[in-house]
């Protein structure tokens, strides 16, 4: 559900002598959360059916719980996982291996697709790396976030793949497969057992935050005269820090965005009006609702350096921020 959240920030300006403002009062209300209507649902066919092999290579509690992830992400994106004895119109078998590593532990995954008749005709895989666990299990490391992150990964491969999906096989045939998919079938596979020729190979890496604590990406602020894409970057970042956010400069599957933009009226009668917008997103790209903060400002009072401006931005801006992120606890 899209929620838009309004602030509305006093116009009180304390003016100075020589040309220069102070700008104590800018941006310092809070917000007050206001819900929009949520948007009519619209029916949609799947795109394909498919079913899903049982998960070569974990314990069978994460086995079971990775395939509920997969079957979760695969309906998200409008692929229906048949039920047992349904036709479907690919079978997939995913592959995966947890191993420890120096700084975390290294997950690796695989996901064959093949047709009714058995002919493997992709593969996509990759790696990821997970803050290591306590336990000397590598296993512990694949929380429920984790697990999420992975299936939504590798199914977002296999989605995008699909409209391709009957030009591909005989194009790709003779690619060669990546280290990790390898690694990770070779290491599910009893012993002494060969898999079929390999198909084609996506691989992708990254790194997938700790259990439990909420990660944002906050790109450089745009629109913003001055140094102020520099200090609202900056400020709302430590104001997300404060709060229990971690910040990475790189997304993965479980990571939120924090899109600033600043929109300056032109000039009149010696003023200006202003307005910052932050854009909340989900890990999957979903918009989940924009805090807003308008002013009006002594016109080019903001073309040089922001200074504490940007500080009060931002700290007015976060509460209405955290109200659209989930709690860090809500992602375990």
């Amino acid at each position: 559900m899209a929620v838009a959240l309004a602030a509305v920030m006093g116009i009180g300006l304390a003016g100075c002598s020589g040309g220069s403002y102070s700008l104590p009062s800018l941006f310092q209300q809070a917000a007050a959360p206001t819900q929009e209507p949520p948007p009519q649902e619209v029916a949609q066919s799947p795109v394909a059916k498919v079913a899903i092999n049982s998960i070569v290579g974990p314990p069978d509690a994460l086995g079971r719980q990775l395939h509920q992830q997969f079957s979760s992400a695969l309906e998200r994106q409008r692929v229906s996982v048949a039920a047992k004895d349904d036709r479907a119109d690919f079978n997939l078998r995913p592959y995966i291996l947890a191993a420890k590593e120096k700084n975390g532990t290294k997950v690796s995954y695989v996901l064959d697709v093949s047709e009714p008749s058995g002919k493997r005709v992709n593969r996509f895989a990759g790696e990821e790396i997970v803050p290591a666990s306590p336990s000397q299990d590598p296993w512990a490391a694949i929380t429920p976030a984790v697990a999420e992150a992975i299936a939504a990964k590798a199914t977002g491969s296999f989605v995008t793949w699909l409209p391709s999906a009957g030009s591909s096989s005989a194009a790709v045939a003779d690619a060669g497969p990546a280290s990790a998919a390898k690694t990770a079938e070779a290491a599910a596979r009893p012993a002494g057992k060969k898999g079929p020729a390999l198909a084609s190979t996506q691989t992708t890496t990254g790194s997938i935050a700790r259990d439990g604590a909420l990660t944002a990406v906050v790109p450089s602020v745009k629109g913003a005269p001055g140094d102020g894409s520099t200090s609202l970057t900056a400020a709302i970042q430590r104001e997300l820090q404060t709060k229990g956010v971690s910040l990475t400069e790189r997304a993965t599957p479980a990571t939120y965005r924090v899109e600033g933009n600043v929109i300056l009226g032109a000039g009149r009668d010696g003023k200006q009006a202003i307005q910052i917008e932050w854009v909340v997103r989900d890990p999957h790209g979903k918009k989940l609702g924009t805090v807003s903060q308008k002013n009006d400002i002594p016109e080019g009072s903001l073309d040089g350096a922001w200074g504490r401006v940007a500080d009060q931005a931002a700290n007015a801006a976060v509460q209405g921020i955290l109200k659209l992120l989930p709690a860090p606890s809500a992602v375990n």
